[in-house]
C-alpha cells in the first residue's frame, strides 16, 4: 500500500467536503497505523465514534 496514494484518494472521495476528508484520514491512518493506541483519537468524540464502527462495510461519514 502507498500511504500518500491511499491518503489523496480518501480525500478525493469526500468530494470538496473538509470535515469527512478529515475524519476520513484518520480513519486511514488509523487502520494502517493503529494511531488510537497511542491516545491520538482520545479527546475526539466524533473519531471516537468511528473507531466503534470501523469494520462497518460502508464509508463512514461525519455527522452535519
Amino acid at each position: 500500500m502507498n500511504l500518500r496514494k491511499e491518503i489523496d484518494r480518501t480525500i478525493r472521495e469526500a468530494n470538496e467536503d473538509g470535515v469527512n476528508a478529515a475524519l476520513a484520514v484518520c480513519v486511514l491512518l488509523e487502520s494502517t497505523l493503529g494511531l488510537s493506541v497511542e491516545g491520538w483519537f482520545a479527546n475526539d468524540p466524533v473519531m471516537q465514534e468511528a473507531l466503534k464502527t470501523m469494520d462497518a462495510p460502508e464509508p463512514i461519514k461525519a455527522a452535519s
